[in-house]
């Protein structure tokens, strides 16, 4: 092996050790993939992820030395967002959406719809949420947006529907025709407890 192609070499395997060594990073990894449109301060991937700032900002760091992310300062906070233009980076978010599963990305890309206590996603025959709260109706794009992208199908194919807290409860007391069929498909419960929205 030419000494340049070494040199290229231990430099790759050392960006790939470093991507690979650490729960924060992969964990922030997997919320910056599942939220790839937005861009995060520090304290709000603290807030979202459970963790220190101090780890969340050493990641972050370092994520961007590597060409993971992109930061830019933006009035008081440092705002950071994947870098897609990087070469490496779309592959590095296959790598994270096929490690992490579709389940969990999807529980990071909507961890911020205010309101939504439930969120049920049935893939057959074609994707559908069913969003359970005090959601508002300008959700509903988000939603259809970021499922699309995590599903990988156009946003317009991805069917939602909306039950208030309240009328989901009354409705599964009384065995109502269209929550029994989404009972009955088997959905992934992405957001809240399976215990109490499929008791």
């Amino acid at each position: 092996m030419a000494s340049g192609e070494a040199a290229r070499s231990r430099g790759g395997t050392e960006i790939l050790a470093e991507l690979l060594s650490s729960k924060v990073r992969a964990a922030v990894l997997a919320f910056m993939v599942a939220r790839e449109e937005s861009r995060f301060s520090l304290t709000e991937l603290s807030r979202a992820l459970d963790l220190s700032i101090s780890s969340v900002q050493h990641e972050c760091y370092k994520l961007e030395r590597l060409g993971v992310l992109r930061g830019r300062r933006e009035g008081a906070s440092r705002r950071y967002w994947l870098d897609r233009e990087h070469g490496f980076v779309p592959v590095l978010m296959w790598l994270v959406l096929s490690v992490v599963g579709q389940a969990e990305l999807l529980r990071y890309a909507l961890s911020d719809i205010e309101g939504l206590e439930g969120a049920l996603l049935v893939q057959e025959p074609r994707p559908s949420v069913t969003l359970i709260g005090d959601v508002g109706l300008e959700a509903f794009s988000t939603v259809q947006e970021r499922v699309g992208k995590i599903l990988e199908v156009a946003p317009a194919d991805v069917d939602i529907s909306f039950y208030g807290s309240t009328t989901w409860r009354e409705r599964l007391a009384s065995g109502d025709a269209a929550v029994a069929r989404i009972r009955a498909a088997e959905p992934t419960v992405i957001v809240g407890d399976a215990k109490t929205l499929l008791p």
